[in-house]
């Protein structure tokens, strides 16, 4: 009977399997953090060029141009003492020849004294120049509208002041005392002090009126039956109605005239 063995590879493969994955993950690892770049803030990062002009910078200075020398020997040095160089104007001379100069020794000069010169000439002053007033366009003045309008008072005369009397009346158009006051307008009851209503015991219906005079002071003088209004022409009614007018008063008013007159009307009903 043959028998066989097999080998077991188990273990071999699952430890070629655990030795690749570890190197993969290793390379992986490695690839990874050598990608890695962190991120830069803002502002920062670049190339910093140097043109030359900073002062802490290196190199040549290739900005600026430096003017040639006209010395066919420069050196690119400074000199210790640069004299400039002194311009010779030149002076011109007259000479006087002795034959030039003519002289007259026959006749001798008759030698004139001479007044010193006053200097006429006063100090003068500075006068302060003043501006120029600014001138005036009278065609752009406004005018305005002319006034050919006259007042006129309140007043009926010509003179000025208070004219009127202190016994006239304030309504009236006159500045004097009043009229006579004979008017037909009633005299209101309220202005007389006692007036006696006549009494009478007949049946007639109508209306008396009595035309009353009176003065200043408030006196009655005369009184008379006003027929123009009237419509009872009993004569003893009508007297007793001039009676009681004639013993009757008004009150003091001195305002308007002296003699005046107003209608008293008596009226009689049935009762």
């Amino acid at each position: 009977m043959i028998t066989t063995s097999e080998e077991n590879n188990y273990p071999k493969a699952i430890a070629i399997s655990a030795g690749l994955m570890a190197l993969f993950i290793a390379l992986s690892f490695i690839w990874v953090i050598s990608a890695f770049k962190p991120e830069e803030p803002p502002g920062m990062g670049g190339m910093v060029v140097n043109y030359g002009t900073s002062a802490t910078g290196i190199g040549s200075d290739y900005t600026s141009i430096e003017e040639p020398s006209m010395d066919p020997n420069a050196n690119n040095k400074l000199p210790d003492k640069v004299t400039p160089e002194q311009k010779v104007t030149p002076t011109t001379s007259s000479q006087v020849d002795a034959k030039d100069v003519v002289t007259q020794n026959s006749e001798d000069a008759v030698a004139i004294n001479t007044k010193a010169t006053k200097n006429n000439n006063a100090p003068t002053s500075a006068t302060e120049a003043k501006p120029a007033q600014p001138t005036i366009n009278p065609n752009a003045l406004y005018k305005g509208n002319k006034n050919n309008g006259k007042g006129q008072g309140d007043g009926t005369g010509t003179t000025p002041g208070n004219q009127g009397s202190i016994n006239g009346d304030p309504l009236a158009p006159n500045y004097g005392e009043g009229g006579s006051g004979n008017g037909n307008t009633p005299i209101p009851l309220s202005r007389f002090n006692n007036l006696v209503t006549p009494k009478d015991n007949g049946q007639q219906t109508g209306k008396i009126a009595i035309k009353a005079f009176y003065n200043r002071e408030g006196r009655i003088t005369n009184a008379q039956v006003y027929l123009r209004t009237s419509t009872l022409m009993d004569p003893e009614l009508q007297q007793k109605c001039l009676q009681a007018v004639l013993n009757s008063s008004l009150s003091k008013n001195e305002i308007g005239g002296t003699d005046r007159s107003g209608i008293v009307t008596f009226y009689f009903k049935v009762n």
